[in-house]
Parts: structure tokens; C-alpha cells; sequence
């Protein structure tokens, strides 16, 4: 890699943190379209809300906003969240588990 690609990237390996994950957010919603336009339109709401080293934790309240209540339980489907984790791997080379908050109403 280039000192000009390196410059562009966001952290990777053992630096990254939640800012660097959310540097490189769009980047991944953007490859996340390209493959499957109704993943991105799930996971476009999704706020960054943790990142302990390991596990990126989404957080979808507030959707609250809208006036029909939801658990967003379909988002947790590991299917939908294996397809993040892999585009993650890409952006940032390190793996990525990413989980979704629990709320209630």
C-alpha cells in the first residue's frame, strides 16, 4: 500500500478505535449497498454507539422516532451481521464482531 492510500485509510490492527471505525463507516456502507441495496437501507439508521477492541455495538433507538414500535430484531439475524463483519474485515483488516443493543420501549 502507498503512503497516499495508508493517509486515506481509517485505523487498522491494534490502533483501532471507535473513531476510526466511524471514519471509515461510509466506506463500508458504500460496498454494503453495492451488494445488497435492502442491507444498506437497514443499516444506514445504525449509530456507532461501542467498540470495546473486538465487538462494534449498533445501536438503532433512535428509530424511536418513528411512530410504530419495533425491536429491530431482524437485524440481529447473524446472516445480515456476517455481511458487515466481512466488509469490515476489508476496510479495517482486523476482525470485526458486530452486535446489535437490546432496548425496550
Amino acid at each position: 500500500m502507498s503512503n497516499s492510500e495508508s493517509s486515506n485509510s481509517p485505523g487498522t490492527g491494534p490502533e483501532l478505535t471507535l473513531a476510526a471505525i466511524k471514519a471509515g463507516w461510509n466506506q463500508l456502507l458504500d460496498q454494503l449497498e453495492s451488494r445488497n441495496r435492502t442491507l444498506w437501507l437497514i443499516f444506514f439508521d445504525a449509530r456507532l454507539a461501542a467498540f470495546d477492541g473486538g465487538v462494534l455495538k449498533l445501536d438503532f433507538r433512535d428509530a424511536d422516532k418513528f411512530s410504530t414500535s419495533h425491536d429491530f430484531s431482524f437485524v440481529r439475524d447473524r446472516t445480515k451481521l456476517a455481511t458487515l463483519e466481512e466488509i469490515a474485515l476489508t476496510i479495517y483488516m482486523v476482525p470485526i464482531k458486530i452486535e446489535v443493543l437490546e432496548f425496550s420501549k
